[in-house]
């Protein structure tokens, strides 16, 4: 009967101690994900986004990458994140703000996160803008098409 007990006690505290609180889940997965995307390893932030910010967001960056010059990303490397702050808006959301440094920059940020299922992710899909509507084109008045 002791026995049962003490292992009782011991499985309990270890659930308890392995269960890690939403503001740390938040901290750790907004961390990974800024960290990466701060690295410039758009394949090791997927890990830690949202499905909509991985098809736009992520997606996005990946292109852009295509175009910058690897001497660049060696110069802006490697960088450094402080989780600065934590803001819970309700039981699925909250805001990061963090701090950004590298050898050519340095800012502070925030991201939004979002819960999904059990897991906590950044949250930041690039909103697609539309062009503006243009009236046709006209030539003043005064000015005359060149031939």
């Amino acid at each position: 009967m002791k026995k049962n007990i003490t292992f009782t006690l011991l499985a309990a505290a270890l659930m308890l101690t392995g269960c890690a609180s939403d503001e740390e889940k938040i901290e750790r997965a907004a961390y990974r994900y800024s960290y990466a995307m701060a690295n410039y390893d758009v394949d090791g932030a997927e890990r830690y986004a949202t499905r909509e910010t991985r098809e736009t967001t992520l997606t996005m960056a990946r292109q852009l990458l295509l175009m910058v010059d690897s001497s660049y990303i060696k110069s802006d490397t490697p960088a450094t994140i402080e989780i600065r702050h934590i803001w819970m808006a309700d039981d699925s959301s909250a805001v990061v703000t963090y701090h950004k440094t590298t050898p050519i920059k340095d800012f502070s940020a925030t991201l939004d996160m979002r819960k999904r299922g059990h897991r906590w992710l950044a949250h930041n899909p690039v909103k697609s803008v539309e062009a503006p509507e243009v009236e046709e084109a006209r030539v003043p008045e005064g000015l005359k098409e060149e031939d």
